[in-house]
């Protein structure tokens, strides 16, 4: 029998032909284990699951990151660029880019094939150093569970002046801390370039969600809770004692920290702040404008506050102990205005609080 000039045999072959070249749908992704170096410029394609199953994978070129993929690294493994190595990362808002632990299942999938007996948790991995990397980019990342190193707590570890850009990334459920007295964000950039940038990110649930350097601006579009849940410490940690650019802090969610015992801001240099901005100083530090009050700009504007770490009234509990230290006189040193071309002294602003009443004379 034949139809519209085929057999019955022949309609058969064409359909199991048909049937056999059918395409893989666009939401079945391979999972792909990672154990060797980046050594030449390597992209992970869209939408796959890497393993990370390397103690310390080191990026010695380009490593483009395309959205929707998911990382997953092992228990305190890294990724540390390397000469001329970069991350390109840019997800998008319905496709993002997910850094993670391999104990979390619901980025990638159950890799490790034990249902629910792992749970993921802050540190389950290590962190991301950019080591001096000049064109890293991530927009639209997600990093969590990540600072296990007991040496350097931070997720991403923005190090050795490193520039870096990061646009509508998360920090969420990772660890950040103190070390040797000094704070360490789950975005580390204490010691990135001052053109390092953070806008639009959000930081929830993290111990320490993010250190700058002195010299970074940062405007006020990053976001410091999620549906209630925010930082155990939750403010903007300072590093650095120099500020030789003109910058502006305009954040007013939580607070900037000073921790160095004197930060500078030099000669004809200005810092600009939005309202409601509060800098909160760590016990005995103190800040220098070179050039006295007029290049600290707006530091009389509406709901700005210069107070101790200790202060829970003003933008919470910063310093994350609860209700253990309260604040009081002399918890810092105050702001030196040392105009160099009149008068020099110590501010006193009604907008000071809990600072040395009698500092020592400069």
């Amino acid at each position: 029998m034949k139809l519209h000039g085929l057999s019955i045999s022949s309609l058969i072959i064409l359909l199991i032909g048909i049937t056999s070249c059918e395409p893989i749908g666009e939401n079945q992704y391979d999972t792909i284990t990672v154990s060797s170096d980046i050594n030449s410029p390597t992209t992970w394609g869209k939408g796959n699951t890497y393993i990370i199953d390397k103690d310390n994978l080191y990026v010695y070129a380009d490593l483009t990151i395309e959205a929707g993929v998911t990382i997953k690294i092992i228990s305190g493994g890294n990724i540390i660029i390397k000469s001329n190595g970069n991350i390109i990362a840019n997800g998008t808002n319905a496709n993002p880019i997910v850094f993670t632990s391999t104990k979390d299942d619901s980025h990638g999938g159950d890799i490790n094939k034990d249902g629910d007996n792992t749970i993921p948790a802050a540190g389950d991995w290590g962190c991301i150093n950019l080591n001096g990397s000049q064109n890293s980019t991530f927009s639209y990342c997600q990093f969590l569970y990540g600072g296990r190193d007991n040496a350097n707590p931070a997720t991403v570890d923005v190090s050795s002046e490193a520039t870096a850009s990061f646009t509508n990334c998360v920090f969420a459920h990772n660890s950040g801390g103190l070390l040797n007295n000094i704070y360490v964000g789950a975005l580390n950039a204490s010691n990135a370039s001052k053109n390092t940038t953070v806008t639009d990110c959000q930081f929830y649930g993290n111990k320490v969600p993010i250190t700058i350097n002195a010299e970074m601006n940062i405007d006020n579009s990053n976001s410091f809770s999620n549906e209630g849940t925010a930082n155990v410490c939750n403010g903007i940690f300072v590093a650095g004692s120099n500020v030789n650019r003109d910058i502006s802090w305009l954040e007013d969610e939580v607070a900037f920290v000073v921790t160095a015992s004197d930060l500078e801001i030099g000669r004809n240099t200005k810092l600009t702040l939005g309202n409601n901005v509060v800098i909160k100083f760590a016990e005995h530090s103190s800040m220098t404008v070179m050039s006295g009050e007029g290049c600290l700009v707006n530091h009389d504007g509406p709901g700005v506050f210069f107070t101790s770490l200790k202060d829970d009234e003003h933008k919470g509990d910063t310093n994350g102990d609860g209700n253990e230290t309260i604040p009081s006189e002399a918890d810092w040193t105050g702001i030196y205005l040392d105009n160099w071309k009149s008068t020099r002294g110590y501010a006193d602003w009604t907008n000071i609080l809990y600072n040395d009443p009698h500092p020592q004379v400069k």
